[in-house]
C-alpha cells in the first residue's frame, strides 16, 4: 500500500474566459478552484481560501403543481405540434406523422384531438387548475364535443369552474 503523503495542489484563483463563437455570440468558462477532500468516511468540496460555503444549494421551486397530471402538457403540445405540422403542408395526414415520429396511428389522431380543446381548458391544464378528474386519460378515453362551449360544460361537470 501506498503510504506517501499527498501533497496540496496550488489550485489558483477563480477566473473567467470568454471565447468568441462563429454566430456572434460567446461562450463563457468559469474555473472556480474546488477540492474534494475525504472527512471520515464522506467526501466535502473545500473552496478557496476566504470562501465559507463553496457550494450553495438552493431549494428548487416546483414548476408543476402537485394537482397537475405532468403528462397533460407534454400531450398537448405535441397535439398542437402536430396540427401545426398538417396546416403547413409538412406532413400529409397522421399516418405520415404516426410514420415519421414511430408511434402508432391512432396515437396520433388521439393527439390531434387536444389541438381542438377550448382555449380556457388548454390554460386550466397548463396552469394546473383542471378538476382531479380531469387527467389525461380521461381527456383521451372521453368523447370530447366540438363546439368549445360543450367541452367548456363537461369540465364542469367534472367540477372544475373555467
Amino acid at each position: 500500500m501506498n503510504r506517501t503523503a499527498k501533497k496540496l495542489l496550488p489550485t489558483g484563483k477563480p477566473h473567467e474566459r470568454r471565447h468568441p463563437l462563429e454566430d456572434g455570440g460567446m461562450k463563457i468558462t468559469t474555473f472556480v478552484p474546488l477540492q474534494f477532500k475525504k472527512r471520515g468516511i464522506k467526501k466535502v468540496v473545500v473552496g478557496p481560501v476566504g470562501v465559507d460555503d463553496p457550494v450553495l444549494v438552493r431549494a428548487a421551486v416546483a414548476v408543476i403543481t402537485p394537482s397537475q397530471d405532468p403528462t397533460l402538457p407534454k400531450a398537448l403540445g405535441r397535439g398542437y405540434y402536430w396540427q401545426h405540422l398538417l396546416e403547413t403542408g409538412a406532413a400529409g395526414d397522421a399516418a405520415e406523422i404516426a410514420e415519421r415520429e414511430g408511434l402508432h396511428r391512432v396515437t396520433v389522431s388521439d393527439g390531434l384531438r387536444f389541438a381542438l380543446l377550448a382555449p380556457g381548458i388548454v390554460q386550466a391544464a397548463l396552469d394546473g387548475t383542471l378538476p382531479r378528474t380531469m387527467s389525461l386519460e380521461v381527456l383521451q378515453r372521453r368523447m370530447m364535443p366540438l363546439d368549445w362551449e360543450g367541452q367548456r360544460g363537461m369540465v364542469e361537470g367534472a367540477g372544475g369552474m373555467l
